[in-house]
C-alpha cells in the first residue's frame, strides 16, 4: 500500500473472485447437464417399458376381440334357436360387429352353427359367465408418476395418455359381468348353474317361457357387441400411442 499497488492488488483480488464464480457457474452446469442426462435416461427407461406395458395391452384387446366376439354371436344363437327375436344393434343406434372369426385361442374353432347344436349351446350356455378386460393397475404408468418423472414428458403425450386410460375405464365398466351374473342367479333359483346344461337333453328350455332371462340375455349381447367395438376403438389408439412414445424417446 506504501508503493501505491493497491489498485493492483483489487484488480488481482477481483480477478480471483470472478475465476472462483466462473468455476463455480460451470461446475452446476455440468452438475445440471449430468442430472438431466440421467434423469433423461431414467425416463426413457420408463418409456421403453411403458411401450411394452402398450403393446402387451394390444393382445389384450385382440383377446377381448376374440372372446366377445364368440360370446356375441354365440348368445344370439341361442336367441335364434329359442325362437324369438335376436337383437338388433340396428335398432340400438350401434352398428354391428365384424362376423365371427375363430383364431387359435378362440373357445369354438368352428364356424357359428346354422343349426340345432347342443354341443355349442351347452358351451354358449357354460361360458356366458367369462370376461375379459384390460389389466389394471398399470405398475410403470404408476412408477413413472410417483417418481415425478411423469412431468418431464411432453404435455400433449401425457395429456393423450391420461386421456385414453380414464376413457378405459369408463369403456370398461364391468356391466357384462353383472348381466352374466344376475343371469347365473335366475338360473340358480331354479336349481341350476351355466355348466349344468350339459346335463339337461334340451338346454334351450332354460330360456323357453322365461321373458326375465331372454331380456337379460339381450343385454348381455348389446354390452358384448359394444366390448368388441370399444375393444378395436382402444386398439387403435394404443397403437398411436405407441407411435408417440417412440418419437418421444428420439426426440430425447
Amino acid at each position: 500500500m506504501s508503493e501505491n499497488k493497491t489498485g493492483k492488488y483489487l484488480k488481482y483480488a477481483i480477478g480471483e473472485i470472478v475465476l472462483v464464480m466462473i468455476g463455480i457457474l460451470l461446475a452446476l452446469q455440468v452438475n445440471n447437464w449430468n442430472e438431466n442426462r440421467l434423469n433423461n435416461k431414467a425416463v426413457i427407461t420408463y418409456l421403453n417399458n411403458l411401450i411394452q406395458d402398450f403393446k402387451g395391452e394390444q393382445e389384450t384387446f385382440n383377446l377381448i376381440i376374440d372372446r366377445h366376439s364368440y360370446k356375441y354371436f354365440s348368445m344370439q344363437y341361442l336367441l335364434e334357436m329359442e325362437g324369438t327375436n335376436l337383437y338388433d344393434p340396428v335398432a340400438d343406434r350401434k352398428s354391428d360387429i365384424p362376423q365371427y372369426k375363430p383364431i387359435s385361442n378362440s373357445i369354438w374353432l368352428k364356424e357359428i352353427p346354422k343349426v340345432y347344436d347342443k354341443e355349442f349351446i351347452q358351451l354358449a350356455f357354460s361360458t356366458m359367465h367369462k370376461t375379459v378386460m384390460p389389466p389394471f393397475p398399470r405398475p410403470t404408468l404408476e412408477e413413472l408418476k410417483s417418481t415425478g418423472m411423469y412431468s418431464k414428458i411432453n404435455p400433449k403425450l401425457t395429456t393423450e395418455i391420461n386421456f385414453y386410460y380414464i376413457n378405459m375405464g369408463i369403456s370398461f365398466n364391468g356391466k357384462l359381468q353383472s348381466l352374466a351374473m344376475e343371469f347365473e342367479t335366475s338360473l340358480a333359483e331354479q336349481g341350476f348353474i351355466t355348466t349344468d346344461t350339459y346335463k339337461l337333453r334340451d338346454p334351450i328350455s332354460l330360456l323357453k317361457n322365461n321373458p326375465k332371462r331372454t331380456g337379460l340375455l339381450k343385454r348381455m349381447i348389446r354390452e358384448s357387441g359394444w366390448t368388441v367395438q370399444s375393444a378395436f376403438r382402444f386398439k387403435e389408439r394404443n397403437e398411436k400411442l405407441v407411435e408417440l412414445l417412440e418419437k418421444e424417446i428420439t426426440s430425447m
